[in-house]
Parts: C-alpha cells; sequence; structure tokens
C-alpha cells in the first residue's frame, strides 16, 4: 500500500480523466482531486494491520464529499468516480496475488473482506454527506421559489389594482368631460356658467393626460426601457432651482413651499432621474395639502451617501396608496350627466366642479413611478406617514454613484 500509492492514485484519475461523463474532474488540481483519499488510504493499512479506525474513514468520507459538492459535482459523478477508486484498489489487490502467488488464501481472502468494508464505509459517508448538502439546497431553492412566487403574486396583484383604479380615474375624468360638453350644448343662462364648464372641461383634460403620462411612463419602467447616465453634477442649485419653479403652484394653492439644504451639494447622479423623483414627489405634495406647507430638504450624511426628503402637511397616504393601489372612488357616469336634463347635469357638474381633482388620482402611479425611479439609481426609499398629519419621502443615494 505505501510503496503503491502514487501509481494507484495516479491510475485512478487517469480512469476519471477518461470517463467523458467525468466533465468536473479537469477542473481540480491534484491535490483537490485525492483530497481526503490519501488519509483514507491511511486508515485501510491500519485496517489490514487490524487497527479499526471506521469512525475516522466516515468523516474523512464526509469531507471529501463536502469539497465535491463545493466544487460543482453532481450525485452521478461522485458515484462514477468512487467506482473508479474501488476499481483501482481491487486492481492492485489483485496484481500483488499474480506476483506473490505463494500468500496464504485465507490471508488474501481477509483483504479483500477489508478491501470490500473500506469501500462501503468511504461511499456510504461520500455519498451520504452529498445528499445532504443537496436536500438541504433544493429545500432552500424551493422556499426562495416559493418567496419569490409569493413576492410576484403580490406585484401583479398590486399592478393589477392600479390599473384598475387608474380605469377608474380615467372613466370618470372622460364621464366629466362628456357632461360639461353636452352642458355647452344646452342654452347656457349666463356667460359665467359657459365659462365654469370650459373651466371643468380644461382641468378634467389636464387631470387624464397627466394620468396617461403617469401610465407611460409606469410602462416604461416595468419594461425596463429607462436607462442610467450617470454624471458629476451639483444636487444644490438643481433642487433649489426645482422647487423655485413650483412656487407659483404653490402660491396658487395657497401653500407654503420651503427649500432647505447646502447651496453646493456635489454628487454624482443621473440628474433627469432624480428630476423626476422629486417633481413626481412635490407635483403629490402640492395636490393633496389642502393647507399649511411642502418642503425638499437634502444634505450630505456622511461621506458616502446624501438624502433628499419631501414632506407636506397633508392628509397623509392612505394604507392602498401605500401598498401599491389606490382608493375606490364613486364617480358620476356619462349617461348621467349627459342624457338626463339640464337640472341633473349642473348637479353632477357642480358636485365634480366641487372636488379638488380626484382626491387621490395618480396616487398609487405616482408612488410606483418614484419607486421604480429609485430601483433604477439604487437609492433606499423610506415613507412615513400619518392620516390627518402629513407624509415624510426620504431618499438615500450614493455619492459616488452606482452602476
Amino acid at each position: 500500500m505505501a510503496v503503491r500509492r502514487p501509481a494507484l492514485l495516479t491510475n485512478w484519475r487517469t480512469a476519471c480523466e477518461n470517463d467523458p461523463g467525468l466533465r468536473s474532474v479537469n477542473r481540480l488540481s491534484w491535490d483537490e482531486f485525492t483530497n481526503k483519499v490519501p488519509f483514507m488510504l491511511n486508515v485501510l493499512q491500519q485496517q489490514l494491520q487490524h487497527q479499526d479506525q471506521e469512525a475516522q474513514v466516515d468523516r474523512l468520507a464526509a469531507d471529501h464529499g463536502l469539497l465535491r459538492w463545493r466544487k460543482g459535482y453532481i450525485l452521478a459523478e461522485l458515484l462514477a468516480e468512487m467506482h473508479y477508486l474501488s476499481q483501482s484498489m481491487l486492481a492492485e489487490l489483485r496484481t500483488f496475488w499474480q506476483l506473490y502467488p505463494s500468500t496464504d488464501s485465507p490471508l488474501i481472502t481477509l483483504a479483500y473482506e477489508h478491501l470490500f468494508a473500506f469501500v462501503n464505509q468511504i461511499n456510504t459517508g461520500s455519498v451520504s454527506q452529498f445528499t445532504d448538502l443537496q436536500r438541504t439546497a433544493a429545500a432552500s431553492r424551493v422556499n426562495v421559489l416559493e418567496k419569490a412566487l409569493a413576492e410576484l403574486q403580490e406585484l401583479s396583484q398590486q399592478r393589477s389594482e392600479i390599473l384598475r383604479h387608474s380605469s377608474h380615474d380615467l372613466r370618470g375624468g372622460f364621464g366629466a368631460i362628456q357632461g360639461a360638453a353636452s352642458l355647452l350644448e344646452l342654452v347656457m343662462d349666463s356667460q359665467e356658467e359657459r365659462k365654469q364648464m370650459l373651466d371643468m372641461l380644461l382641468r378634467n383634460l389636464t387631470t387624464c393626460r397627466s394620468l396617461v403620462t403617469q401610465l407611460m411612463d409606469l410602462a416604461r419602467l416595468e419594461a425596463g426601457q429607462e436607462t442610467v447616465h450617470m454624471q458629476p453634477l451639483d444636487a444644490g442649485p438643481l433642487l433649489t432651482s426645482l422647487v423655485a419653479s413650483y412656487q407659483p403652484l404653490a402660491a396658487e394653492r395657497g401653500l407654503l413651499l420651503k427649500a432647505d439644504g447646502p447651496a453646493s451639494l456635489p454628487v454624482e447622479c443621473d440628474p433627469l432621474q432624480l428630476q423626476r423623483i422629486i417633481q413626481n414627489l412635490v407635483l403629490n405634495a402640492l395636490q393633496h395639502t389642502p393647507t399649511g406647507w411642502v418642503s425638499v430638504c437634502w444634505s450630505r450624511e456622511n461621506e458616502s451617501r446624501w438624502m433628499v426628503s419631501v414632506q407636506d402637511s397633508g392628509q397623509g397616504l392612505s394604507t392602498a396608496a401605500l401598498a401599491g393601489s389606490l382608493p375606490h372612488l364613486g364617480v358620476p357616469s356619462p349617461e348621467s350627466t349627459a342624457a338626463n336634463g339640464r337640472s341633473d347635469a349642473q348637479q353632477a357638474a357642480t358636485a365634480l366642479s366641487s372636488r379638488s381633482g380626484f382626491a387621490h388620482q395618480g396616487e398609487g402611479v405616482g408612488l410606483s413611478i418614484v419607486k421604480g425611479l429609485c430601483e433604477l439609481l439604487l437609492a433606499s426609499l423610506e415613507i412615513e406617514s400619518r392620516p390627518g398629519v402629513g407624509t415624510l419621502f426620504r431618499i438615500r443615494l450614493s455619492i459616488q454613484g452606482q452602476t
């Protein structure tokens, strides 16, 4: 055993390399291939000298199976490799008997019995460890797949809810437009009534156009058609200018729009996507804050991260919006506004014109767009919202940018 060991191991490797089904062997170095086998052969020598080392063989065989698992073997490769090892050892014993025919038969028989028991031990130890790892990995993959499937189902449900409520908003908007148009065909008592109907037409057309644009943006994000162009930029002037552009809208709604942050904040980011995120959040805040204020803040958190937040004193987000869906809104149908005569149509028009748009129109779509853009920039998005108190959106980004 001691003298013939190098030849035995070489013959074993040659037999494995000549088997086209053992593709993993060629990726292993000599030390990786032999692994624990030389130590197991030491144990066999001790067993032939009547020293019991079964427990040690089990441990060595389990380690051998573990290494083969880590090297990407499949079970069939491990079994074939162990078969070639036992064949090589049998060939050595056969050659010994041919060279020394005078050896007592009982001694050769005992050697065969030791060899059979040894082969059984190393096969059992290696394969048992390998199959345990395989079973554990399979169970882990099942858990991962089940979790991924549940997440996909949840996302699909959220997307369906967003589309359902967005379609509802669009139907309501077009119903209001149709109702106002039918009223224009009637004889109006005054020019003021006609102007009121025209204003409602324009307002609802703007609402519908905004929602369709949001749905198109969301579709591009989901289709992976948006790209990122990271570049050095100064976030301070960009955000200051962006907030300033919405001051007229804030003043029109009687809201205080504040900007708070350093005048200069050099970072790496996609200016277009960053601007889209802040625009969505500021517009949403201005539209859904009846009174009070909207604040945009930015700062450097540490050497690697910076933060921008948009906060308002509005009514807060609904649970449905936070979950990715929109609340169901009752809107008069086109028939009720277009076909029931002047008094009914005027009542419907008055009810619609008294709403500040659709109370949560586009809320779920807008949040989905912001979330998608943050994922595109590898930024984290945190939302804090309390009914009747307001909402805070906090976005953390890398200063150096990430690709």
